[in-house]
């Protein structure tokens, strides 16, 4: 392993001296050999470690002692090989905390940097890329000099590799720091298996995408996933529904295989930016076209006919035969003349371009003229997305591929993959474009909220009662539905005078979290002896149940859509909320989707937009539509009293009733956190 490290700096081009450490060696390749670390001629810049796992921290000391604070352990054995592993990484970890030392690893395969100005593979990898666009950072080491092997397949250039391995020290967020400034890096593409800190990589994301895109290939979608996940890396897994949330507000584009991954890298290494929606395709094969218009389709992308002007233009130079429209079908017998000339046309009212070329059995001319026309096009209209799909990678088209990979052009084969390049543009700009500021919500009282909790902490309690669930949401702007704990029956039907028949009975219990399972919601009491009926049935289930801290709690009956909005701290991300069609279906329907604190208005209504069922929040079946606005309002104050209360768990306000402008919470479930969690 160390051999191999040695041979990749020697040979990739480094500039800078290299020294052997070994006891057993005057020189290894060549290179001169000391015996210890002590005995370096001078404190070396950069110190990689590929020894046995029990000589790594007496090394790190000795490196200590010599002043040497960059250092990469390729070693493995550490916090992924069990309880003596983790141990010894945490040592690992003091030492590098106390002594601010900047370790890539350990259990890494190490570092590349292929830029004009610094050639350096302190790695094991095969690879080593030509320099590019591409900032390459991966958490496995096997799976990062795979796609660097795709990569240059696939023509795409990386400029940065990094493999962190166990993250003992340096993480994805220091070097997405450097990134944000690093003139050699045009996007980031990451591969990850967990977040070291959501919270910061939230914030370096954000700043990033503002001039480069970010593209994040994470694994660990399903549980069988995510339970490898934990025994490669020992990492805490989220759930997928909340990592799509988080890169989804980062401004990251997630991508979920190693195609995609391809696919929207080409597409997004140039960095050219598309400037509207409107898009054309160019081919000298009909049916691809077909093909190619389909697929814009169904991701989203009009293709809208060519104005009578641009076609009168085509007209001039194409056959009879052609078709005008949109695709323009040139037939085959099209050449690089024809290919530029119809680009530039299709351009001037486009602002993107899907090129089909497919060499004919019979055809005049090297295949290379076609891809030089389509970068004079590209030259003279640099604001312009172009992507080229040439209907095979053979040998035939082979030429005319390597010409624009050299020019960074997005070629693909098949024209659905051009069109999946297209739509990663849309999406990753798109996305980007979302990133907000985030405001706190303009009516919230903070320590009457705190208070609210506290006592409940005091007593010893793991959930708080209804009128304490409204108290809190009140803290926050949030409207809670007319209720009242009467202690008489005169008191109850005093309530029921006020707020009007029908209403709703139940029994309010910190400690009884699934009343209808229970019978203990009485819903359509209609006057006063069903009330009085109702409250000695709930009085009886009390009693069975033996609930000594139950009240009865009667409550205004609301009508409108149900819905359901909840709270949860995960163990990376902290607090999450979560948006959907609630009421006793909310388990069956599954529609409901997610966002991660802090959380925008702008994030709250997009959140809000993306269940299947948001049609249904508008007019529908004589209903008026609701007031979005104040769902958002609802679920970016949700966010903030996860963030303002750490002791709070678990939120569940199901269901929220919402007619028209109006919505309030008819049932409040918190739980609190234990002094463990």
């Amino acid at each position: 392993m160390a051999g191999s490290v040695l041979s990749n700096l020697r040979d990739c081009g480094f500039r800078g001296d290299l020294y052997a450490v070994n006891p057993k060696y005057d020189h290894v390749f060549d290179v001169p050999c000391v015996p210890t670390v002590a005995d370096l001629p001078v404190a070396v810049d950069l110190l990689v470690l590929a020894i046995h796992r029990d000589l790594v921290l007496g090394t790190v000391e000795g490196c200590i002692e010599k002043g040497i604070v960059n250092l990469v352990i390729i070693t493995a054995g550490f916090k992924e090989a069990g309880e003596d592993g983790i141990r010894l990484e945490r040592q690992l970890s003091k030492l590098i905390d106390r002594h601010r030392l900047n370790v890539v690893g350990p259990n890494c395969m190490g570092l590349i940097s292929s830029t004009r100005e610094a050639r350096l593979n302190a790695s094991f990898s095969r690879w080593f890329p030509p320099g590019g666009e591409i900032a390459f950072i991966s958490q496995s080491g096997s799976l990062g000099e795979t796609l660097l092997e795709c990569f240059e397949d696939a023509g795409l250039g990386v400029s940065r590799f990094i493999n962190l391995g166990n993250r003992a020290g340096l993480t994805e967020n220091d070097f997405l720091e450097y990134f944000a400034d690093d003139p050699e890096c045009g996007a980031v593409f990451l591969y990850l298996e967990s977040f070291a800190e959501p919270s910061a990589f939230r914030r370096l994301v954000s700043q990033i995408g503002r001039d480069k895109p970010v593209v994040v290939l994470k694994a660990g979608r399903t549980e069988a996933g995510a339970a490898a996940v934990a025994s490669h890396t020992g990492s805490l897994a989220s759930p997928d529904a909340v990592v799509d949330a988080f890169l989804r507000q980062c401004g990251a584009l997630r991508v979920t295989t190693i195609e995609e991954t391809l696919t929207a890298l080409r597409a997004l290494e140039r960095g050219t930016r598309l400037c509207g929606g409107r898009v054309g395709i160019l081919t000298n094969a009909g049916g691809a076209g077909i093909i190619a218009a389909d697929a814009c389709e169904r991701v989203g992308i009009p293709i809208d006919p060519l104005s009578e002007r641009t076609q009168a233009r085509l007209a001039e130079f194409l056959p009879a035969e052609a078709g005008l429209g949109n695709p323009v079908d040139m037939i085959a017998t099209a050449g690089s003349a024809d290919y530029e000339r119809a680009l530039d046309g299709i351009l001037q009212e486009t602002d993107a371009a899907i090129v089909i070329f497919r060499p004919p059995l019979v055809y005049h001319e090297p295949v290379e003229a076609v891809a030089e026309g389509i970068l004079r096009v590209v030259d003279a209209r640099p604001d312009k997305v172009v992507l080229v799909s040439t209907l095979s990678e053979g040998e035939t088209v082979r030429p005319l591929i390597e010409r624009l990979q050299s020019r960074r052009i997005p070629a693909y084969a098949m024209p659905e993959r051009a069109v999946e390049g297209l739509s990663a543009i849309v999406r990753s700009q798109s996305l980007r474009a979302e990133i907000s500021s985030i405001e706190a919500p303009p009516r919230r009282d903070v320590e009457a909220a705190r208070g609210v909790v506290a006592r409940a902490v005091s007593a010893g309690r793991a959930s708080l009662s209804f009128d304490e669930g409204a108290e809190i949401l009140a803290a926050y702007g949030i409207p809670v539905c007319s209720f009242a704990h009467p202690e008489t029956p005169q008191a109850a039907l005093a309530f029921a005078a006020k707020v009007g028949y029908p209403i709703v009975a139940k029994i309010d219990a910190p400690d009884l979290f699934h009343r209808f399972e229970q019978g203990a919601v009485i819903t359509g009491i209609a006057d006063d002896r069903d009330l009085d009926e109702a409250m000695a049935r709930l009085r009886a289930i009390v009693d069975s149940l033996d609930l000594a801290s139950a009240r009865i709690m009667l409550q205004k009956t609301l009508v409108g859509r149900e819905l359901i909005f909840g709270l949860e701290r995960d163990p990376a991300f902290g607090p999450v909320v979560m948006f959907g069609i609630g009421g006793t279906l909310v388990e069956a329907l599954k529609d409901v989707a997610f966002a991660v604190g802090p959380i925008s208005k702008a994030t709250a209504l997009q959140t809000i937009r993306s269940i299947r069922a948001f049609p249904l929040l508008g007019t529908f079946r004589g209903q008026s539509a609701l007031d979005i606005d104040t769902l958002a309002h609802t679920l970016a104050a949700l966010g903030q009293v996860g963030l303002d209360l750490p002791e709070i768990e678990e939120i569940d306000l199901n269901p929220v009733i919402a007619d028209g402008p109006r919505a309030a919470a008819v049932d409040i479930l918190i739980k609190l956190r234990t002094p463990a969690d």
